[in-house]
């Protein structure tokens, strides 16, 4: 399995648009994309994600990340996550925060299999990976 973590350039805004529509409809109905940088997640030329990021002072935080139903359980993520920390690194990130829902304990799992460490409970839970 090819995974990579493409930089999503302007061409891909309207794919960018609905897999980031379908990604907030299901998590909490909302439908409007806020303002980060872009990357698509692709599967052997397939786009199957999207990952949105804040770039914070020596640290890159995770500010969406999905993988399409249908593909997700397969470590895709996790593949997709690696490619976002050896990315990061390279370009001078010294960590990676990703925050989740307190009652989200599939993504927070996700998150701890993926290397980060608990760092905050109170109110999102935040979590952090060192580079």
């Amino acid at each position: 399995m090819d995974v990579t973590l493409r930089e999503a350039a302007a061409e891909h805004r309207e794919e960018l648009q609905r897999l980031l529509g379908d990604y907030l409809f299901e998590f909490d109905g909302r439908t409007e994309p806020p303002e980060r940088v872009p990357f698509l997640i692709e599967v052997d030329g397939e786009v199957v994600g999207l990952c949105l990021i804040r770039v914070h002072g020596d640290g890159w935080d995770i500010a969406e990340f999905t993988v399409v139903p249908e593909r997700r359980r397969s470590g895709l993520g996790r593949a997709a996550v690696e490619a976002l920390a050896e990315r990061a690194r390279a370009a001078g990130a010294a960590h990676l925060v990703a925050k989740v829902h307190p009652d989200n304990t599939r993504a927070l799992s996700f998150w701890l299999a993926a290397g980060f460490l608990e760092i905050a409970a109170s109110g999102p839970v935040v979590t952090r990976r060192e580079l």
